[in-house]
């Protein structure tokens, strides 16, 4: 997971660095103009200078901050379900906590009791791990760190001593969120949940700071869940890096 939060931030870097060269250098025919397969024709077009430094222009400006910022959330949400999947694939039965007394969630549990009992239960226990991710997802991601919600053992520690951290990962979940569904605009979803400041409907502006704070949080955030599932859940030290205190991010 690290290396693949150093891989995304050099993307990003990369791009951010050679853009603008690489206008210069179409500008001064150091490198030809691109030629594509077009999608509804078998013919190829050559794209003219004009539309090449707008595509660079774009791409500088928006498209590589947003791609950034939505592959760093999908790595760290791809992470995190892949810890959950892990002790709930070890723990089948951390399934059975906080189970509502209602008839839904009795009869859910009930039917996890008879397949936990079962001889040959792999195949329902995956499905059943599956759904359950699904579930935890489905809702508010931040309640894996702030309520426990995975059962990873996690207790209060991130509310007790990464709350502005927190505040930050609401935010980045939001901007993730209306980038991915309302072209980037503000909603009122944002203006309730991160600032009530704003003017709905304004764009989000995502800047190189923002970025580097995001990636580092995240990567924050899965060092010290993975270091709790271990002491907490399988009741082993952690070592190397994970034992290593969180570094709050400095700019």
């Amino acid at each position: 997971f690290s290396k693949e939060n150093r891989d995304i931030w050099e993307s990003f870097c990369l791009i951010d660095f050679y853009a603008p060269k690489i206008k210069d250098a179409i500008k001064n025919d150091v490198f030809p103009q691109l030629s594509f397969d077009r999608l509804k024709s078998t013919t190829d077009k050559v794209s003219s200078k004009k539309n090449i430094y707008g595509a660079l222009a774009s791409l500088s400006s928006k498209g590589n901050y947003r791609r950034t910022l939505l592959e760093a959330v999908l790595t760290f949400e791809d992470y995190i379900t892949d810890i959950i999947k892990i002790v709930y694939l070890d723990i089948p039965t951390i399934l059975l906590r906080n189970q509502s007394n209602n008839s839904n969630s009795s009869g859910y549990k009930n039917l996890l009791e008879l397949v936990l009992k079962a001889n040959d239960k792999e195949d329902i226990v995956n499905k059943l791990v599956e759904e359950k991710i699904r579930s935890i997802f489905y809702g508010n991601p931040l309640d894996i760190f702030e309520k426990d919600k995975a059962h990873l053992g996690l207790g209060s520690y991130f509310k007790d001593n990464h709350s502005n951290d927190l505040k930050t990962y609401r935010k980045i979940i939001a901007i993730r969120n209306i980038i991915a569904h309302n072209n980037g605009k503000v909603d009122s979803k944002y203006i309730r949940e991160v600032d009530s400041t704003v003017a709905l409907g304004r764009k989000v502006v995502i800047d190189r700071e923002f970025l580097k704070e995001t990636i580092y949080l995240l990567s924050m955030l899965a060092t010290q869940l993975t270091r709790l599932v271990i002491e907490n859940i399988y009741k082993e030290n952690a070592k190397g890096k994970l034992a290593q205190p969180a570094i709050p991010y400095r700019n």
